[in-house]
């Protein structure tokens, strides 16, 4: 007995000095370069990606419509059936850290020549059985179920900052297809003002047909102008509500266009904020953890299993027969043709692949950043541009009425000047409308303030 003491004793020694040599491989971040600041900005200690969206933008139509895409959208609902998913997984992986108990039940009769009568037997077993995680394969798959559960959510973060920005942008779309529409209708009513003097001029003798024809043709151009803006208006209202998780439907207007304001002061704060705030990264470095925590149970493959399986049971037709057995296997690799480290290699491969995707990542927002301050800059200089150049329009075609009217003109000398007055107002609505969705774009590429409880 003593020496069968001294066995188990070594035996429990042995199983306990495993656990000292698990496989785990430390998680370091992958190296990206980080300037101090941006190139067209100056370093800050605050963030426009901190503010809350609702906060944000100063439309409450607006606002609520993109908290009605936020409830109903069905790309969102589809990531967060696939969180539930990878929640699911995790509680599947942890399952392991824990005895397996299940049952049996066998039933059995026979005879012989022997014995003519015929043996029925019963047989109930309860069966416990525990994988001892000697190497920490199982605490790999925990950790890279986990990593994983984490990098779905932060996909919902990086939906929703999307979507948020992707209504704004639609918004702001539809606003200025409905300035230029207004502006393509007043347009509209001027020249037929102007043709109803041509038609009389003409039918009193003192201009030609080709007036008449000149403005009829302008008239025109306007009237194809405003069909194309209609069916922009009701395409983009399309869009809006697919977004929206709806039919097609009309959408509510709010504040005009050029009463979409936001702050002239736009903090970006520091590019290595973007590490820890754009959820297309952070959920680009959990997934190259739950990568390295895969990587780190692929190895454990390479050592011996140790499991224990306990099993008790009894004969139910002869209650006096209980047996049990408590029973430990060890099983491990000799040969497999290289399977093993093969398999090793390409977890290793991904990783390398993925620690790339992270660097990209970080590349992409870094450009998406830059692009969205030079293009703030740009188009506010611009919208200034194109509104001293509307000034400039309207009283050149004024003045072309007039002296059109006194003979010093040519009507197709007015023309022009109406043509291009249609024009500048047109493009300076545009203007105005790419300077706001620059500076949704700014908030979207900085984390689109996707930490707060939005």
């Amino acid at each position: 007995m003593k020496w069968y003491n001294l066995f188990y004793v070594f035996f429990l020694l042995l199983i306990m000095s495993f656990f000292g040599c698990k496989v785990q491989n430390d998680y370091v971040a992958p190296e990206t370069e980080n300037p101090t600041s941006f190139s067209t900005q100056t370093t800050d200690t605050l963030s426009l990606a901190d503010a809350d969206w609702w906060t944000f933008f100063n439309d409450p139509v607006l606002t609520d419509l993109i908290s009605e895409g936020l409830n109903s959208n069905l790309s969102l609902q589809n990531i967060i059936i696939g969180i539930k998913q990878s929640q699911l997984q995790l509680d599947i992986a942890k399952s392991q850290m824990y005895p397996e108990i299940n049952y049996g039940l066998s039933a059995e009769t026979s005879k012989t020549s022997l014995v003519p009568s015929f043996k029925n037997s019963i047989t109930a077993v309860g069966q416990v059985s525990y994988t001892l995680d000697v190497w920490g394969r199982i605490a790999n798959q925990n950790e890279a179920a986990l990593q994983a559960y984490l990098a779905t959510e932060m996909a919902v973060f990086e939906v929703k900052a999307t979507m948020v920005s992707q209504i704004a942008e639609l918004y702001f779309t539809l606003r200025d297809i409905d300035n230029k529409i207004y502006v393509s209708e007043q347009m509209e009513t001027s020249m037929e003002k102007y043709k109803g003097i041509i038609d009389a001029r003409y039918d009193g003798g003192f201009i030609s047909k080709v007036d008449v024809n000149q403005i009829s043709i302008s008239l025109k151009d306007v009237q194809v102008t405003m069909q194309t803006l209609f069916r922009l208006r009701k395409q983009v209202e399309n869009a809006i509500s697919t977004v929206l998780g709806s039919l097609p439907k009309d959408i509510p207007r709010g504040k005009k266009l050029e009463d979409q304001v936001f702050s002239s002061e736009l903090p970006v704060g520091v590019p290595a904020g973007l590490l820890r705030r754009r959820p297309s990264i952070l959920k680009s470095e959990l997934q190259l953890k739950a990568q390295l925590a895969k990587l780190g149970a692929t190895e454990t493959f390479k050592y011996p299993n140790f499991q224990i399986d306990f099993n008790l049971g009894a004969q139910l037709l002869d209650p006096s027969a209980v047996f049990g057995n408590l029973m430990g296997n060890m099983v491990g690799p000799i040969f497999n043709g290289n399977k093993i480290d093969n398999t090793i290699a390409i977890e290793e491969e991904q990783y390398n692949r993925m620690v790339l995707d992270y660097k990209q990542a970080y590349l992409i927002a870094f450009q998406e950043v830059e692009d969205a301050l030079i293009a703030i800059e740009t188009y506010k200089e611009e919208v200034v541009i194109r509104s001293h150049q509307l000034e400039l329009a309207e009283e050149a075609y004024n003045l072309a009425w007039v002296r059109y009217n006194e003979g010093a003109t040519s009507f197709l000398e007015f023309l022009n000047v109406q043509t291009t007055f249609f024009t500048v107002q047109l493009t300076a609505s545009e203007s105005y409308k790419s300077q706001l969705q620059s500076v949704v774009k700014l908030y979207l590429a900085l984390g689109g303030g996707w930490s707060q409880t939005n």
